[in-house]
């Protein structure tokens, strides 16, 4: 059993390889990570899963990648060239992802206010009829202006 699961973790690992050189990083993801249930410490499919999802860009793929650097900065000797790397990548990463989470936050905020425009639009009102203003303890007091 415990030969299958690594040979099962390698060739889903060379699955994720495969995919990459097609340009198919959400399916490298989906390889790589089911390389890593067979064997949680093989850094090659860490590697991998990491650099696919710094590609892709989103938030929670940044964020992925974020904790695949941190776990193969454990896995790897302290002094060795890929530990530098990835010392670096995680460096790279992080303002990433804390840009992709505004970004990404901001188009949900922008995607919410649309629907309550859309929603308030049949009584003739609008969000920009509401202000929020920070009352002093720590909460906001909703003001109606038309």
């Amino acid at each position: 059993e415990q030969r299958c699961a690594k040979a099962r973790s390698v060739l889903n690992a060379n699955i994720g390889a495969c995919f990459i050189k097609l340009g198919e990083h959400q399916d490298a993801v989906g390889a790589c990570t089911q390389a890593l249930l067979d064997d949680p410490h093989y850094v090659k499919a860490l590697q991998r899963r990491a650099s696919c999802n710094e590609t892709i860009g989103s938030w929670s793929s940044l964020t992925s990648a974020t904790e695949d650097y941190t776990t193969l900065l454990q896995e790897l000797p302290p002094h060795s060239v890929q530990h530098r790397e990835t010392q670096g990548a995680l460096r790279r990463v992080k303002p990433l992802a804390e840009a992709a989470q505004k970004r990404e936050t901001a188009e949900m905020l922008e995607k919410l206010k649309g629907l309550g425009n859309t929603l308030l639009g049949n009584f003739g009102l609008s969000t920009d009829n509401f202000k929020f203003v920070p009352n002093g303890s720590g909460g906001y007091s909703v003001n109606f202006s038309r």
